[in-house]
């Protein structure tokens, strides 16, 4: 592999490295909500 090949391969695994640690780190941030306690009823009955 010649050397623009190679700078090609590492920036894309950076982005897509970096992606997923930007993800985890957003969702550790904000986690979801599994028992739905903040929100209310979509619809009064």
């Amino acid at each position: 592999m010649d050397a623009p090949a190679i700078i090609m391969m590492v920036l894309f695994l950076l982005v897509i490295w970096g992606g997923l640690v930007a993800s985890i780190v957003h969702f550790v941030g904000h986690p979801d909500d599994p028992e739905g306690a903040t929100t209310g009823p979509a619809r009064e009955l």
